[in-house]
Formats: C-alpha cells, sequence, structure tokens
C-alpha cells in the first residue's frame, strides 16, 4: 500500500467520532423539525373545531366532556379531558407521521404492535396468550362438543402473517411462536373436537399473496387454500362447488395495521372476491342480519369500498348473529362461531349448506345451546385469528 493510501485511511478511533457526529446531528435534526411541527401545531389547535369521527383510524374520537360539579370533584372531567386534548388535537395525523418518520430514523421498525417489515409488509405482533382465558375457552368448547356427540365440532386458528411470513420481519425481531402456541392448544383439545390444521397450508404458499401488506388478515387467496383444506377434512361433496375466478372490487386497499401504525399510508393493494364462473353455478341465497333486522341477498357489501376499512366488503363487518338461507341441494346447516378472519371465507361455504348460522362473541349477546337447541345443527366450526383466540372472552361467555 502506498503513503498517500496510507495517508488517506482513518484510524478507528477517528472514525467512531465521526460516526458519533453523525448521529448527534441526526437527533438535533429531528428535535429541531419536531419542535417545530409542534410549535405551528400549537398555534393551529387554538383554532376551534372538533370530529366526531377518525376515518384514518376509523373509529370515534372522544368529543368535548361536560362539566359537572360531581365530575370536577372526582376528577373524572379532567381525565376525559385528557383524552379529549389527544384525539382532538389539531394535525394529530400529521404529527403522528412524523414521529413514525423520526422513529424509522432512529432505526426503530416496531410501532402500536405493528412491525415495519420487509418488501412493504407490515406484520401484527404475535399475542402471548392469556393462559386463564384460553385454558376456560379450550375446556368450554369441549364441554359443548361432549353435549352434542352426533355433531362434529372442527376448530380452525389462522396464524398471523408474522409466523407464516417471519423472513419478512425486520432483523432481530422476536416474537411469540404461534406454532408452539398451537400446538398446545392442538393437544389440549378434546376427543370429540378435530382440529384443522391450516398453518401447514399457508407455509406451502407463502411466496404468494396469501396476507395483506397493510392489514391483519389474510387474503382472499388464503382464505381459498384453508377452504380447500378444510372440504377436505370436513369432507364436503366438491362435486358441488362451482369452478370461481378471482375478481378485483378495489384496489385501493390500506389497511388496519397502516392505521395502527403509521407506516405505509400511502400504500394500496388489491381485495378480491372469488365469483362462479357460470352465471347459475352457485346457489341463491338470503343473509339475514338477525340483530339488525336487515336482510340482502349477496354476502358483500360494496358500500364499504368507499370506507376506509375496505376489508368490511366481506359480510358488511362483523355482526353479532347473521342467518345464511341457501338454496344448496341439501339438508345441512353450519353453525359458524368466528372472528372477522372468517369473513372472506364464508361465501366459499354456500354450496354445502342448506343454511349457515353465523355467530361474532364478540358482537353476540346470546348463548350456542339455544341456536342448537331451536335449529337442526348437523356441524359445528370454530373459525379465529390465532390473535383473538389466545385473549378472547367472549367465547366462554357465549358458550356457559
Amino acid at each position: 500500500m502506498g503513503k498517500r493510501q496510507r495517508q488517506k485511511q482513518k484510524r478507528p478511533g477517528e472514525r467512531r467520532k465521526e460516526d458519533k457526529k453523525v448521529k448527534i446531528y441526526r437527533r438535533r435534526a429531528v428535535a429541531v423539525v419536531f419542535a417545530g411541527v409542534m410549535g405551528v401545531l400549537s398555534l393551529v389547535d387554538l383554532i376551534p373545531g372538533e370530529k366526531a369521527f377518525s376515518q384514518r383510524e376509523d373509529r370515534e374520537l372522544t368529543l368535548r366532556p361536560e362539566i359537572s360539579f360531581k365530575g370536577i370533584l372526582d376528577g373524572s372531567v379532567m381525565r376525559q379531558y385528557d383524552v379529549y386534548r389527544i384525539d382532538q388535537f389539531t394535525g394529530r395525523s400529521l404529527l403522528r407521521l412524523v414521529k413514525t418518520g423520526a422513529d424509522l430514523l432512529a432505526g426503530k421498525r416496531k410501532e402500536g404492535g405493528v412491525y415495519k417489515g420487509k418488501d412493504d409488509y407490515l406484520l401484527e405482533e404475535i399475542a402471548a396468550p392469556d393462559e386463564e382465558q384460553l385454558n376456560q375457552s379450550i375446556e368450554r368448547i369441549g364441554e359443548f362438543s361432549g353435549r352434542y356427540e352426533k355433531i362434529p365440532v372442527y376448530l380452525m386458528l389462522v396464524p398471523g402473517a408474522a409466523n407464516v411470513l417471519d423472513a419478512k420481519l425486520p432483523d432481530f425481531a422476536v416474537t411469540e411462536d404461534q406454532r408452539q402456541i398451537f400446538e398446545s392448544i392442538r393437544q389440549s383439545l378434546a376427543d370429540s373436537v378435530r382440529w384443522v390444521d391450516v398453518s401447514s397450508v399457508l407455509e406451502k404458499h407463502m411466496k404468494e399473496e396469501i396476507y395483506y401488506r397493510t392489514d391483519r388478515h389474510w387474503t382472499s387467496l388464503g382464505a381459498y387454500y384453508a377452504y380447500q383444506n378444510l372440504a377436505e377434512v370436513m369432507e364436503l361433496d366438491m362435486e358441488k362447488a362451482p369452478e370461481l375466478e378471482p375478481c378485483a372490487v378495489t384496489n385501493s386497499f390500506n389497511g388496519m395495521l397502516s392505521s395502527a401504525s403509521g407506516y405505509n399510508t400511502g400504500y394500496a393493494e388489491p381485495i378480491f372476491i372469488y365469483t362462479p364462473k357460470g352465471k347459475d353455478a352457485e346457489p341463491k341465497l338470503v343473509a339475514e342480519y338477525v340483530e339488525e333486522g336487515e336482510k340482502t341477498a349477496t354476502l358483500y357489501d360494496r358500500s364499504k369500498l368507499i370506507g376506509k376499512d375496505e376489508y368490511k366488503v366481506f359480510l358488511g363487518g362483523d355482526h353479532g348473529m347473521v342467518d345464511i338461507r341457501t338454496t344448496a341441494d341439501t339438508t345441512d346447516r353450519l353453525l359458524l362461531v368466528k372472528d372477522s378472519y372468517a369473513n372472506c371465507l364464508i361465501p366459499f361455504l354456500t354450496p354445502f349448506y342448506r343454511e349457515i348460522i353465523v355467530v361474532d362473541p364478540g358482537y353476540y349477546e346470546g348463548d350456542l345451546d339455544t341456536i342448537m337447541e331451536e335449529n337442526k345443527i348437523s356441524s359445528v366450526l370454530f373459525l379465529y385469528g390465532g390473535n383473538t383466540f389466545v385473549q378472547d372472552s367472549g367465547l366462554t361467555r357465549c358458550l356457559d
């Protein structure tokens, strides 16, 4: 190596000092930008006005609390007012974007329980089980199946994208081992409950678009692969199944993981539904939203495509009970107990049942035994996303 080259090289100590200076300058730049934005927003926040609903977060915002003497004494007014100021802070969305950008600049890749993964994937953190609640759910399902010995009962748990697509997680990210959690649940089930292994099916298709990049749910393609496996386990007559083809109903979906984290807020992706190729290839149906007292001849609500959460196009979102009656050539009736993961899979099942009663324990106030007694149910399917199932309390209430 020549004398001139040796002079150009910096010593390790000098390089560390320069790296340290760069980090200091970077932090100062972020602090200056943040302080500037805060100053502007504080001035703008003096302008009156409040919003009742956040389209971006798809939730109601806290409105100005009513002042009362009792509320002042017990401190409830101030607590409500603190929440109100957070929700109604002018420029809140912009401030959130600034914070997210600053965190990314500092190397942080997790916000609001959501990882910013590779290839534009946002991945919901795998939930740690609430052991007491989970054991109760498993026990209640076993007792339920024992009361109806002649009726087959199935359990399908859908793994999160962070489990199946773990290679998409940011470097050094640590999550719960959902594979181990599922295996523990499977081994704890009563012999009368049949486990539907969808994890291994999805892992075979991990290179395909089986999960949304900005939402916690699987795509219709992921649900389709799961449906094929479910049909095999439940021994459904596939000759009744029409040939299906995917059809995009939107190309602008930006899901709830984006809203929860502030990541990828400008990312847009498609939502597909599967339709029969033949015009008369599948049975006609009427879906009754029991608690709302409404009926429709489709399982898709296209009005939801103009809202923030376009995934609600499936069944119009979550409801306590939906009674789906079809013209299928069968007398079989299915009770499907679920969370939102089931919504895009349900349309695949209509050719096989005269009636499908869909219950979401998060919204349903009744009990499942009443449904079993009042209807000629021939099979029962519990279909949940893994994160919901390991922490849900609504299911045990419906099974008590």
